[in-house]
């Protein structure tokens, strides 16, 4: 991997400051939004996932490949996956706002990182979203997973705003994301990986797995209630060309998270002649309009 000269990077740089939250301005475009003339968690995901790659650019800069990298991590051939994202919103911004994106790293041990976001109207600067993610590091000639060296994670520890801000506790973060029981409840239609879902890293986008998810979700709840929490676990990866099978079920249990509603779990695997394997596991809440009472952050 090389690193791209600095000269060479139009990215946002001024607020990209050790120690200190980074923040960005994105107005929501009428191809970003649904029927309802609303951002969809598509476009929320993609929004985030832009910030993210923009912070990292600017305090790190970029390999040729594109992706956000470190010397240290150019060194050793090292990039940032994510394995988890975890997103809370009480509203969706509607075609035409601005929307503020607030974004931070957090130390997490010695084979991890956080990221956080908080997503507000910028007009208003009312909280309308919050999320969190895990990032681990992969050894981009071998594919496997490598610790962070340690030069890199203090690095990581100055970057992290003082005092610590987390946008989720960590009950909220620690339950587990449960099996889809098979034979699944609900069978979204197969999905076949595109050339247009790949990203400019040579990756199927994150936010595509999510969409392909939530075609399992029942069409009345779909149509009539309001997805207001998504956690998303990473196992796996495809390519374009790639078949995708997309399950679900309904949870009926009482779980700890998010507040009430009606939950759903997702599978997306990929199978052939040599077995099935699991690509994501996700779990869904999704309640009436009107209700929602979440997205207030813990900033």
């Amino acid at each position: 991997m090389l690193l791209v000269p600095r000269q060479h990077l139009e990215i946002f740089p001024a607020d990209a400051i050790p120690g200190t939250a980074f923040c960005e301005e994105h107005r929501v475009r009428a191809y970003e939004v649904s029927p309802d003339q609303r951002a969809t968690i598509v476009t929320i995901a993609n929004l985030i996932q832009e910030v993210a790659g923009n912070h990292g650019v600017a305090i790190w800069g970029r390999t040729e490949g594109g992706f956000a990298a470190d010397p240290i991590m150019v060194e050793q051939s090292l990039i940032f996956v994510a394995t988890r994202i975890q997103l809370q919103l009480s509203e969706y911004p509607r075609w035409g706002d601005l929307v503020s994106i607030e974004t931070w790293f957090q130390a997490q041990g010695r084979m991890a990182a956080a990221r956080n976001w908080i997503i507000r109207k910028a007009k208003t600067g009312q909280v309308i979203g919050r999320g969190t993610s895990t990032w681990v590091m992969v050894n981009t000639k071998t594919r496997r997973l490598s610790k962070i060296p340690e030069a890199m994670r203090v690095k990581l520890v100055d970057l992290a705003p003082k005092p610590h801000r987390h946008t989720f506790t960590m009950d909220e973060m620690r339950v587990k994301v449960p099996d889809v029981k098979i034979p699944a409840e609900f069978l979204g239609p197969v999905q076949v990986a595109r050339r247009s879902d790949m990203d400019m890293n040579g990756h199927i986008n994150n936010a595509a797995y999510l969409a392909w998810a939530l075609e399992t979700v029942p069409k009345d709840v779909f149509d009539n209630w309001q997805l207001t929490a998504i956690e998303i676990d990473y196992k796996g990866e495809c390519t374009a060309g790639d078949t995708i099978d997309s399950l679900g079920g309904e949870l009926h249990d009482a779980e700890p998270c998010a507040g009430e509603g009606r939950r759903f779990t997702h599978l997306l695997r990929k199978c052939d002649e040599k077995g099935c394997q699991e690509l994501t596991r996700a779990r869904t809440l999704w309640q009436p309009y009107g209700t929602q009472t979440h997205g207030n952050g813990k900033a």
